[in-house]
Order: structure tokens, then C-alpha cells, then sequence
């Protein structure tokens, strides 16, 4: 069987060039032109993760029994073609894999924070969270048996891996050089936060680790095959139970399949997979709580994001609202997580849900505060809706700062940025609401042994994270870069005056891209801001930038055309 790489008459998606060349036979291999960095013509094989034209109705990979990498050669021979072809990338998987092993050496087993024991009980009474869907404790349920939290913990950091792996993979697959597809997953291999992140018993990594994951499927074919979207459906649809802010995601991804054409029968057996783990869920709660839901949390969240601007004289709320009400002048207010969490303002008042519920949380989470919180919300959004544009606008520019804010106080273990989220010299002993509570105790010793699972700062590897974190991790203005190179992508494309079934309108970057700036932008919408949140749009926003490289439209297609890479490249050569 020949192996082929029909690239006649297409356009070469670096260069923006037709070509006519047909493939040619090196080193038992077809290959085909790209151009590449310095503007040179090379020569890459299509064996590298097959040859992928733009318009192919499902992409496959095709297969030569000659390839020593092919699948008519042996694991061993497929395992070093591909080691060999990939052996840049690598060494540039391998170091993270190393500074990964550091961070469990350096803070043996895991990391917490106070969801991080929520997470654990849930598990262990198999009960959902009222707070948060319990969607993360499912998996740490799975892996209860082993009685491990650096089982835990490697478990995902082998996800951190896998997903800039997965961006560099399909990266390549849509053409771009190693270089190229390497770039946009450094933030996701190297940034200190997500070693943190990944290091720590928490639902974040899960949950990006699902959404890249869809991500990739999506962007890996044209038109993927019915089967993969069910699995992107199912997925999907898991990552809503993992976290909150993934309620929309299905709608998200069905509105960018849409948009790319990929057929009704696709989109139908998306939306229908992805709501059988939701369903599965409410049900579930159904049976627990006596009511279908996801969580008992959207309304109070809502309710502390529209208390930093709410002005009950403009909003004249109904008397039952009137408690929620507070006569502190926006100006002199907290932030917005404050009026969720604190039980005191800062001059000593109660906040209103204090006066509402009293000091024990776990009454700010009722189906009457629900009701009560987000119909003061909603009547806040009414009457406010410029003050409510103005504190989403200042919290999302907020994530574009050169550096991060409030890293030095209690706002800031709020927001993602304070000592509970880096690595410290000491560590926080366990929480007095877990060792007095005979449930929640339990379950911190089921995972952690008799020490809860507090961890341990061992030297010297500690150290040298102490050093990490000071300087390696993704600027925000880095970050809005991506955003904008990915946004530029998808302008070029939309200017197209053909579309293509499969990339459609918007082209390859556009579902990541929607899907990324959806992740930065709806925490401050619906609840407030944190640098923990943000993290969990990185490895989109970046797949997305790279994506721009490699579309039909591309980005360097653009700036050739008007006489900018060559310049940039001629300048790069000297």
C-alpha cells in the first residue's frame, strides 16, 4: 500500500502559497512543502500525524506498510519513528515532566486550600455539594481506594502534561512547524501556577484538562467522526458537573460547531451526549435534595458579585429583598467575594448575609437564599446595568495586568494570588472546621493518614521553587497577546469569501477562542474575579493563537501579502 499526501493545488497554510509540487519519497517517507521559520522551503512528512487537507469531509491519517513508523510496522518501530520525528518536543516534555516531580518532592503529597477539603468529604459520603458540582469528587471517589494524595496529585500533573502535549499535537497535525506548535503550550508545561494548580486537591485541573480535551477533538478533523462527538458531548458535559462556570460550556461548543458547519447529525449527538451527565447529575441531587440542580450556589454568587456596585435607592427592591441591601457607599466597599465568604466589613458591621443567615456558611446555600440572592441580583443588573458593564470590565482587564494584585493579603487567597496559592516557606496548619467535625476529619485522614494530608516543605527542592515562582509563570499581558493574535485569526478567516464544511465561519481558532475568552469573562460576570479562574482559559486562548498560524487565512498568509514577514523574517536571518 502506497502511502499519500495529495497536497496539489492546496494552500500551504504558512506560506499562503498554492502547491504544485507534487510529494516526493525521502528517507522511505512521502513528504510535502511547508514553509518555515525564516521563510525557507522544507520539507516535512506527512507521516508526522498525516497529511490534513482543510477540506476533507473526516481527516484521517492514511497509512503506508513501508513507513518504519506506519502502522505495518511494529510498536517498537512506531514508537522510535515517533520518538525521533518529536525528540524537540521531547526534551521540552521531559523538563516539565522533571519540574513536576520537583513540585512533589518539594511539598509532599498535596496542596489545599479550604475547597479542597468540601472536595474530599463529598467523596467520602458520596453526596453532592450544594456549593460546587461534585463532579472532581467523583474522581477523587474512583481513587479513594488507593488511599493517596500523591496519587492524586501525579494523576494531574500527568493531565497538565497530556494537555500541552495535546496542543502541541494537534499544532502540528494542522501544519504548523514544531517551533511553531511548541510555543503555545509552554504557558500550560511551565507556568509556576499551573504546577501549583495541578499540585493542589482542586477541581481546576480536571476541568481545563476536559475542555482542552474537547478542544482538541474538535480542531483535530474538519468534520470529526459521529463517534467523537459523542465523546466530545459526553465530556463536555462532565466538565459542567466539574465546575460551575461550565454550565455554559455546551452551549458554547454547539454554538462554535454550528458556526464551523459541521452538520446537524454532529451537533444533534453532541448536544444530546452532553446533556446525559447533566441530566445523570440533577437527577442525582433530585434524589438527595428534592429538587433538580446543579448546585444551590448561582444566585448567592450572583448576589456577591452585584453587592460591590448594588444601590438599593436606584433598585427599590420589594421589603423581602430589603435585607440584602447594604448602606455602605460603593465607593468604601470590599471586594465582591467578600460579601460571600466574610461575616464582618472591614468597619466591623455585619454583611447582609450575615444578618440573613448568621455565621455558619452553609445557610447562604439554601433554596430560599437562592431565590432571595438572585432576584436581588437580577434587579440590581436591571437598574445598574452600566455599574454592573463597568465592575466585569475592571475585574476582566484585571487579568491583563503585567503583575499580579493583592498578593500580599486575605483578599488575595480570594482571588488566586496569595500565599494559599504559591509555594511558601511553611505551610497552613489543617483548619480547626475539619478536625473538630467528626465527617469532614474522616475524610482528610481516609485521603491524607492521621496528618489530614498537610503537607511538608522539603528542601532543597522547595527552594528552588521559592525561586520558580518568582519569575516563570504567564504574564497577563502576555496572555491578552495570545488573546488578540487567536482574535486575529479568526478575523482573517471570517473575511474569506469561501467557506469550507468543517471550518465554516471563523475558521479552526475560533471555538477555542470563543471558548477561552467565555472562561475569562464569565467569573467576573457571574461571581467575581481570581487568578485561579483565569488559568483555566490559558491552554484555549493559546491553542486558539496557534490555530491562527495554521488556517486557510492564516495570520503570516496576511502579513506577507502586506510585504510585514518578510521584513520580520529577513531581520530574524541576521
Amino acid at each position: 500500500m502506497t502511502r499519500r499526501c495529495d497536497t496539489a493545488g492546496l494552500t500551504n497554510p504558512i506560506s499562503g502559497q498554492r502547491v504544485t509540487a507534487a510529494p516526493r519519497r525521502t528517507g522511505g517517507a512521502l513528504v510535502w512543502p511547508i514553509w518555515t521559520k525564516l521563510g525557507e522551503l522544507e520539507w516535512h512528512g506527512c507521516t508526522m500525524f498525516g497529511a490534513m487537507a482543510v477540506n476533507d469531509r473526516v481527516a484521517e491519517p492514511v497509512a503506508d506498510g513501508t513507513d518504519p513508523a506506519g502502522p505495518g510496522a511494529s510498536v517498537a518501530g512506531q514508537l522510535r519513528g515517533l520518538i525521533r520525528r518529536h525528540r524537540a518536543f521531547g526534551a521540552v516534555l521531559a523538563a516539565a515532566a522533571v519540574l513536576r516531580v520537583v513540585v512533589m518532592l518539594g511539598y509532599p503529597p498535596a496542596m489545599f486550600f479550604n475547597d479542597s477539603y468540601s472536595y474530599m468529604t463529598d467523596a467520602v459520603t458520596r453526596s453532592p455539594d450544594i456549593v460546587r458540582s461534585s463532579g472532581y469528587p467523583l474522581l477523587l471517589y474512583l481513587l479513594l481506594p488507593f488511599r493517596s494524595l500523591s496519587l492524586v496529585t501525579g494523576l494531574q500533573a500527568l493531565m497538565g502534561l497530556a494537555v500541552g502535549g495535546g496542543i502541541y499535537a494537534v499544532l502540528r497535525h494542522r501544519g504548523l512547524p514544531w517551533w511553531g506548535a511548541a510555543i503555545p503550550s509552554l504557558p500550560v508545561l511551565f507556568d509556576v501556577f499551573e504546577l501549583q494548580l495541578e499540585h493542589m486537591v482542586a477541581s481546576d485541573v480536571l476541568f481545563y484538562a476536559l475542555v482542552t480535551a474537547v478542544l482538541i477533538l474538535l480542531c483535530w478533523w474538519d468534520r470529526p467522526p459521529l463517534l467523537v462527538a459523542v465523546v466530545v458531548g459526553v465530556a463536555t458535559g462532565y466538565a459542567a458537573t466539574v465546575r460551575n462556570v461550565g454550565e455554559m460550556l455546551l452551549a458554547v461548543v454547539l454554538i462554535g460547531m454550528l458556526l464551523r458547519g459541521m452538520g446537524w447529525r454532529r451537533i444533534v449527538a453532541t448536544a444530546v451526549a452532553g446533556l446525559v451527565p447533566i441530566a445523570g447529575y440533577m437527577v442525582w441531587s433530585h434524589a438527595r435534595y428534592g429538587h433538580y440542580a446543579l448546585n444551590e450556589a448561582t444566585g448567592t454568587f450572583l448576589y456577591s458579585r452585584v453587592s460591590s456596585f448594588a444601590d438599593c435607592s436606584k433598585m427599590n427592591p420589594p421589603p423581602d429583598l430589603r435585607v440584602l441591601c447594604d448602606s455602605t457607599p460603593p465607593s468604601q466597599r470590599p471586594d465582591s467575594q467578600e460579601y460571600l465568604w466574610a461575616n464582618d466589613e472591614a468597619d466591623g458591621t455585619w454583611t447582609p448575609l450575615r444578618t440573613l443567615t448568621g455565621t455558619n456558611k452553609i445557610y447562604r446555600f439554601t433554596p430560599r437564599i437562592e431565590s432571595l440572592t438572585m432576584r436581588f441580583a437580577e434587579r440590581a443588573i436591571e437598574a445598574q446595568p452600566l455599574d454592573y458593564a463597568r465592575v466585569v470590565a475592571k475585574d476582566t482587564l484585571t487579568t491583563f495586568g503585567w503583575t499580579r494584585e493583592n498578593v500580599t493579603n486575605s483578599i488575595g487567597n480570594l482571588e488566586g494570588s496569595g500565599s494559599k496559592f504559591r509555594f511558601e516557606p511553611t505551610v497552613r496548619k489543617v483548619p480547626g472546621w475539619i478536625t473538630s467535625d467528626p465527617v469532614n476529619a474522616r475524610a482528610a485522614r481516609d485521603f491524607g493518614g492521621a496528618g489530614y494530608g498537610r503537607p511538608s516543605v522539603v528542601q532543597p527542592w522547595a527552594r528552588f521553587l521559592w525561586a520558580y515562582q518568582k519569575v516563570v509563570y504567564l504574564r497577563g499581558t502576555f496572555l491578552l497577546l495570545f488573546v488578540l493574535v487567536g482574535a486575529v485569526g479568526v478575523a482573517l478567516d471570517v473575511r474569506l469569501k469561501t467557506r469550507v464544511a468543517g471550518t465554516g465561519w471563523g475558521g479552526l481558532a475560533l471555538l477555542p477562542w470563543l471558548t477561552g475568552v467565555a472562561l475569562i469573562v464569565l467569573p467576573p460576570m457571574t461571581a467575581g474575579f481570581s487568578y485561579r479562574y483565569v488559568l483555566a482559559a490559558v491552554p484555549a486562548i493559546c491553542l486558539a493563537a496557534g490555530l491562527a498560524f495554521a488556517a486557510r487565512g492564516n495570520l503570516l498568509t496576511w502579513l506577507r501579502e502586506h510585504g510585514l514577514a518578510g521584513r520580520a523574517l529577513t531581520a530574524r536571518s541576521r
